[in-house]
């Protein structure tokens, strides 16, 4: 009986007894309680990106940069050619038969270019547009053989009518330019729930 006196005060008596009767107080505050953090807006949808060009289209921008090198030789002749008006004759004649010869690369570049630019790989008014810029091409691109076989010999007729066909060509390129980037920019006058 002895041992069970003994077992129940160590097992149930002696823990009570040696808990400590003070209350124990931390050293540290309790937290105070903090506001929740604000909610952040929604994020902003990012503008609409550019249409992805089509193949047609990226086809049709490659033979227009392989005819932009030739009508830029076009240009590097008459614009020689109008800087030695002043000169000597020789420089002159010079600068005409030079005109000539880059008329003759010019040619190759504007035909191996053209063939690639299809004005039916775009729609509506980007169409048209295209079309323009294509016939505009044609028309400067046929005036080249005249231009290799008398630049040496009348550059004043050859510069004269190879300048108009520039600057005609020029506006359409221009214009279909500006409605290509229109097309490509996103529009910012729609609301963020129309996007």
């Amino acid at each position: 009986m002895l041992t069970g006196v003994v077992m129940f005060v160590t097992t149930v008596a002696y823990p009570l007894m040696v808990q400590d009767t003070t209350t124990r107080r931390d050293s540290v505050p309790a937290p105070v309680p903090v506001a929740p953090a604000p909610v952040p807006p929604p994020p902003v949808p990012a503008p609409l990106a550019p249409a992805t060009p089509t193949i047609e289209q990226i086809r049709y921008m490659e033979g227009l940069r392989t005819a932009t090198r030739g009508v830029a030789q076009i240009r590097d002749g008459l614009s020689r050619v109008v800087r030695t008006q002043a000169g000597d004759s020789l420089t002159r004649r010079r600068a005409a038969r030079r005109l000539g010869g880059l008329c003759g690369s010019a040619r190759s570049f504007i035909v191996s270019g053209r063939p690639k630019m299809q004005a039916t790989a775009y729609a509506d008014s980007m169409r048209i547009l295209a079309k323009q810029l294509t016939t505009r091409l044609d028309t400067l691109s046929r005036a080249l053989p005249v231009c290799e076989k008398t630049a040496g010999s009348d550059p004043a007729t050859v510069t004269t009518t190879l300048t108009n066909r520039l600057k005609n060509y020029d506006d359409a390129l221009l214009a279909f330019r500006n409605a290509q980037a229109a097309l490509n920019k996103p529009d910012s006058t729609k609301t963020v729930s129309q996007q």
